[in-house]
Parts: C-alpha cells; structure tokens; sequence
C-alpha cells in the first residue's frame, strides 16, 4: 500500500524544509521574529533591535518610510554577515527583514 500526502503536508513540506527547521528560532517577547515586513507601531514597537546575523545565505533589513516596495521608500538598509544593530524609529512605516536571526529589543 502506498500513503499518499494530503495537498497541506506537500506544501507544508515545499515551503519549510529539515535545514530551515532547524535555524528557525523564535524571537524573544517584544521583538521581530523573522522574515517579513512589519507595521511601526502595529506589529513592532519602535525602538533599538538587535540580531545575530544571518541564518543561511545572508541578512538584509531595512526601514521604511512608506510599504509600497519603491527604491525611495528605503530610509536606511544592510547586510550583515554578523550581529547587528539597528533602531527603528517612531517615524518609520515599516522595518523589513529577511533572512536574519530574531531581532531582540535591546532598547
């Protein structure tokens, strides 16, 4: 007899692999857990946050003035190979991240 995977666990399995599993971490109460574009104000305090770094090819994080995805919409961005420090201000729309360790609130 063969099993044959509902359409939920093979896209379950397609999005999150054993590797990705592994490096998921959550992210501390008050801070940013992962990938994603997050609301100032709505989803995350304003505030300084710090990462570890990258997870498995690299961390970008940006803040944002408006979620439009427009170049000039960028406030400030990087990339970090190691920890790092960024303070999401009041006036920020958004802060976007992707592919860092959880941020955690540091201040």
């Amino acid at each position: 007899m063969t099993a044959t995977a509902t359409s939920a666990e093979v896209q379950a399995a397609d999005s999150s692999s054993a590797t990705d599993r592994e490096q998921e971490e959550v992210a501390p109460e008050g801070g940013i857990p992962g990938d994603g574009t997050f609301l100032v104000g709505k989803d995350i305090r304003a505030g300084t946050y710090r990462s570890e770094g990258r997870n498995k090819y690299g961390c970008y994080w940006a803040r944002l003035s408006d979620t439009t995805g427009e170049g000039d919409a960028i406030i400030a961005s990087g990339n970090a190979e190691g920890p790092a420090i960024v303070k999401v201000a009041a006036g920020d729309k958004a802060f976007q991240t992707t592919g860092c360790k959880p941020w955690k609130k540091i201040g």
